[in-house]
């Protein structure tokens, strides 16, 4: 990746981690109500989340992501480029669009019930790929991304193919956290939405490599 291009996407991903509009109702994974949220690595996730009371951040936080989100949907329509299926969190087949930058460096998010796969990452299938889904707000695609455990599958269906990831894992990061994005040598999928719920302080990553 050449100097110019490095730092636009450590600018653009430092935006994008720091400051992804979400707000609205959701739901908390109820083994992790208590915990400290550093980063952190897990090799078991909640069977199931139940519907948890959580912090509602100040009128004037939530009429700021709101309008951050609602400035995002009107990003210019691209093509579908894939289709992704989770079938423990009833996604099948939802749309993946590939999103860059404005001319502020604030990355452009795919609105609805729809994943952002960030052009900056590695195209599906050939390393590190980063994908998006909001999950409280503009259809809520990842709100129970939280539910998923070591060996679930994630489809991503592209170029008349079908390609299976097996989740490893997740962790917890705060929103500077770009290690996330870096360049790995096996084929994975790096998917991220925000957390807890209604919150938005931290971003709960999902890592599933192909299998």
């Amino acid at each position: 990746m050449r100097r110019g291009s490095l730092a636009v996407f450590s600018v653009a991903i430092l935006l994008l981690l720091a400051s992804i509009p979400a707000a609205g109702l959701g739901r908390s994974p109820a083994h992790l109500a208590s915990t400290n949220l550093k980063a952190i690595a897990s090799t078991r996730l909640s069977p199931s989340a139940s519907p948890t009371a959580s912090a509602t951040p100040e009128p004037t936080q939530a009429v700021q992501r709101n309008a951050a989100a609602a400035a995002a949907a009107v990003a210019p329509p691209t093509r579908v480029i894939a289709r992704i299926s989770i079938p423990r969190i009833g996604i099948s087949k939802a749309p993946i669009y590939d999103r860059g930058v404005d001319a502020k460096a604030v990355m452009l998010i795919a609105p609805g019930y729809s994943v952002t796969r960030y052009v900056f990452s590695a195209p599906l299938g050939t390393g590190n790929t980063f994908l998006y889904g909001h999950d409280d707000i503009e259809g809520n695609i990842f709100g129970h991304l939280y539910d998923l455990r070591p060996g679930d599958t994630v489809q991503i269906d592209i170029g008349g193919e079908t390609q299976v990831y097996r989740v490893t894992g997740h962790q917890i990061v705060p929103p500077t956290a770009v290690g996330v994005m870096d360049p790995t040598q096996d084929v994975r999928l790096t998917i991220m939405t925000c957390w807890p719920f209604n919150v938005d302080t931290k971003r709960w990553i999902v890592t599933a490599v192909r299998s």
